[in-house]
């Protein structure tokens, strides 16, 4: 009787822990620590007025990459500040995986930040200066992603803000230390 105890204990915690795991991201434990420059942030005896995290890559996967990364800093901030504002600004290569065009192809990326942007009161920009360059209008993005005219301006504007600015680079891809303004201009 015992083992069936026992058993039957098992079989019904593997729900519960799956459940929490998959909110968790069970998988992704050591990929989804927050960025070092988030725990100093905490470590400060007063938050910033937001948080804006830079991409700019010359890697379409950049942005797919960093998420579990950006969650991650986005729910330790939370917990600590929970209306704490905060932006993703993205004016690299990696931009143009979250144009509709490209929504089928990256669609949990697709999810992920419209969850980000319509549950967490994220605010994700892209570039239009660089959208344009590639003949993209600001209609190319989904209505939940800012369109900046110039990303570096916006970024500019939440500096002034009393954002503090973090820069995100992949650290599991192979991302040339080259200069990120050097940009593969093939098609989006």
């Amino acid at each position: 009787m015992p083992r069936f105890l026992s058993t039957l204990f098992a079989l019904a915690s593997l729900p519960l822990f799956m459940a929490v795991g998959t909110a968790w991201g069970a998988d992704e434990i050591e990929e989804a620590a927050p960025s070092s420059e988030v725990v100093d942030l905490l470590e400060q005896d007063e938050l910033p007025n937001g948080v804006a995290f830079e991409i700019v890559e010359n890697d379409r996967a950049a942005l797919s990459a960093l998420l579990p990364e950006i969650q991650a800093n986005i729910w330790v901030l939370r917990q600590r500040e929970p209306e704490l504002p905060i932006a993703v600004v993205t004016h690299g290569a990696e931009q143009f995986t979250l144009t509709r065009a490209e929504a089928v192809a990256h669609g949990s990326l697709h999810a992920e930040i419209e969850s980000l942007v319509m549950d967490d009161g994220v605010n994700v920009v892209v570039c239009g200066t660089f959208a344009g360059w590639r003949d993209l209008e600001p209609d190319a993005f989904p209505e939940h992603v800012e369109v900046a005219t110039a990303a570096p301006d916006r970024l500019e504007e939440l500096e002034a803000a009393g954002y503090t600015l973090i820069r995100l680079r992949p650290s599991l891809l192979d991302t040339p230390a080259e200069d990120p303004w050097e940009f593969d201009f093939g098609q989006p």
